[in-house]
């Protein structure tokens, strides 16, 4: 297959949600470092959830994570991607220290421009299963 057609069916395939999973978590208050942290183990423990459920095909378990900081209106205000993951990444130091260096810049911004964190997760597991069923057209 071309790489273009390549290309095309997974962008289509992710615009239908495969292997897709969004979160939203409210922003925690600037300088409440108990907030920061509760909501640092909220965002893990939601990664974690969503990769249980995840397929492996061939071996390929890789996620993609995406933060991002709204204000009231739903403009990002702040926004950081972790990059392509292994799982066991969320389970050692590596993936909470990402979320941690994420908050740390939600710390700059002012608190009134702060309401919510959304997060995306891509599981390319998901999208090759789904990618390796489908016939190409």
């Amino acid at each position: 297959m071309p790489r273009g057609a390549a290309e095309r069916r997974i962008a289509e395939a992710i615009r239908r949600g495969v292997g897709v999973t969004e979160f939203t978590w409210d922003a925690p208050a600037a300088g409440d470092s108990h907030a920061r942290h509760r909501v640092a183990e909220t965002i893990l423990a939601s990664i974690r959830e969503a990769m249980a459920a995840m397929r492996r095909p061939y071996g390929i378990s890789q996620v993609a994570v995406a933060l991002a900081c709204r204000d009231h209106e739903g403009r990002v205000v702040c926004s950081n991607t972790l990059g392509v993951l292994k799982p066991e990444s969320f389970y050692s130091e590596g993936g909470a220290s990402r979320i941690a260096a994420f908050l740390d810049d939600v710390e700059s911004v002012p608190a009134e421009s702060r309401a919510r964190i959304d997060g995306a997760l891509l599981s390319l597991g998901d999208l090759a299963f789904e990618l390796s069923l489908r016939p190409a057209a």
